[in-house]
Order: C-alpha cells, then structure tokens, then sequence
C-alpha cells in the first residue's frame, strides 16, 4: 500500500491508501474497525490484478473528527467521492458492516458510479441481533465507558483470529484513545439504518459475504441469501467456513478469490 493520503470533503478529511493497478476496488471497514482490517485481503486483490484502496471512516483512525455527522448516507457520499478522485470509471465498492450498508445506498444513489458492491457482513436491516451494540449505543456516553465495552466486544466478534490479531487489536485500542475518539462510533451504532429502504434500487451486481459462524446472527446463510434476494440486481452469496463477523479478515484467501472472479466478470461483461 502507498503511504497515507487524504482526502477534502466538507466537515473533515478522509484518511486512505492505494495499492496495484487495474479496476479499482474500495474497501472501507465497519464501525470501531480500521483499514488495517484489509491489509491482508488487499494484498491478495493487487497480486489478482486490481487496484486497491483503503479508506477510514469518518472520525475513525487518521481521519479527522469532529464531523458534522455520521450516517449511512455521508459515508456512501465519502466512498463515491473517493472513487470520483482516483478513476473516472465505475468502482466496486467493497464495505465491512457499517460500510456494506453505506455501499449498498452509494449503488442506489448513483448507479453510473459503481460497478458493483460486496457486502462484507452488511447489516442491511434496521437493526442488529446483537443486544451489545444497543447496550453500548445508551453507556458510551459515560465517559472511558464506551471504548471499554467496545474493546471487549470486538475479539468476541472472530470466530477465526488473524495471524496479525493482537497488532491489530493494540491498533484499533490506541486509535480510540482520547477526547472524542469514541464518539463516531457511539454516532454510527445509534443512527438510522436507512440502507434497507435502497436495497431494490441497488441495481448493480453484487457479492454478499457472510461468515457461517457470526455470533450476531441466528443463521448466517439465511440472512445473506434473504440480502440477495432484495437487491435490486443480480447478487451471489458466498459463505465462508469458520468465520464470524470480519471473514475477509478471517479467510482473506477465500474471499480474495471470489472477489477477484467477481471484478473480472464486471470487466468481461462490459
């Protein structure tokens, strides 16, 4: 990956890097994560022939804080902006979580901008299983609270640990530290899940990526299927074994391969 850049959007800057050549894959994390979440998956895409950007949240790692706001919607802004600066043609958008629901309302919005979308355990739903998150939502505001509940829920969330877990774990804890580090992501877990509402107008082709062992949902394939079906365009599952809420963290081999066939497809089709 290239060193980080940064990008001028209105309310803040956007930390991000690029790495290869080829049709440009975005990979933005979910809430409480980090771009390092995909260091290993994007070396795996730029060895199969893609171009591979990396992007924080907003508020989240080098990104600035204190933005004016955190929903679903200014973060689909943030990755179409993004796409707009590094190539003029279509992107894939690829989202973790918050940012799978982000990538599904950037496909709605402006479907001449996105070639495609994979969902990387997207909650594309009003709300999550996990009663945690709702807890956390109403505590954060105590202060040094949220940060704490958060670093004791994420490792629950891996069925399969990455080799590089505790660097990223230490990571993800320092990134969080200090005034209002925490704030974007007690924002992110409490706003409106609006994606659902655009999952029929999400006309591109899409992969759904979903773990088989993610402990914020009852049945995995189920749910992943149940996203497809409501897509607006042709979609495909892939469900990756002995994974949990991250599986293209926990299985980036896999989900490198998929992902790849998925993009060449794109590119053959047009």
């Amino acid at each position: 990956m290239s060193g980080t850049q940064f990008l001028e959007r209105p309310g803040g800057t956007l930390a991000y890097s690029v790495a290869g050549a080829g049709p440009l894959v975005i990979c933005s994390p979910g809430v409480g994560d980090l771009r390092s979440t995909f260091t290993d998956l994007a070396r795996l895409l730029v060895a199969g022939g893609l171009q591979v950007a990396t992007v924080e949240l907003r508020g989240h790692g080098e990104s600035s804080t204190d933005w004016p706001s955190y929903t679903e919607s200014d973060v689909a802004d943030d990755l179409l902006a993004l796409s707009k600066e590094l190539d003029d043609r279509p992107a894939v958008l690829l989202g973790s979580n918050f940012s799978g629901q982000a990538a599904v309302m950037a496909a709605a919005k402006a479907p001449d901008s996105v070639a495609g979308i994979v969902l990387s355990r997207a909650f594309v739903k009003g709300t999550p299983y996990n009663p945690m998150a709702r807890a956390m939502t109403s505590l954060a505001a105590v202060p040094g609270l949220g940060r704490t509940l958060w670093m004791s829920h994420w490792p629950t969330l891996f069925a399969t640990k990455p080799a590089n877990f505790e660097q990223r774990r230490h990571e993800l804890a320092d990134s969080l530290t200090g005034p209002g580090r925490f704030e974007p992501v007690r924002e992110m877990l409490k706003s409106d899940h609006i994606a659902e509402q655009a999952l029929p107008d999400a006309t591109c082709p899409a992969l759904v990526v979903i773990g088989d062992r993610d402990p914020d949902c009852p049945d995995p394939a189920a749910e992943a299927v149940a996203t497809a079906d409501r897509l607006g365009g042709p979609a495909t599952v892939l469900v990756v074994p002995d994974a949990g809420h991250y599986p293209h963290a926990e299985d980036p081999e896999r989900v490198a391969l998929t992902v790849v066939a998925f993009v060449r497809d794109l590119v053959q089709a047009h």
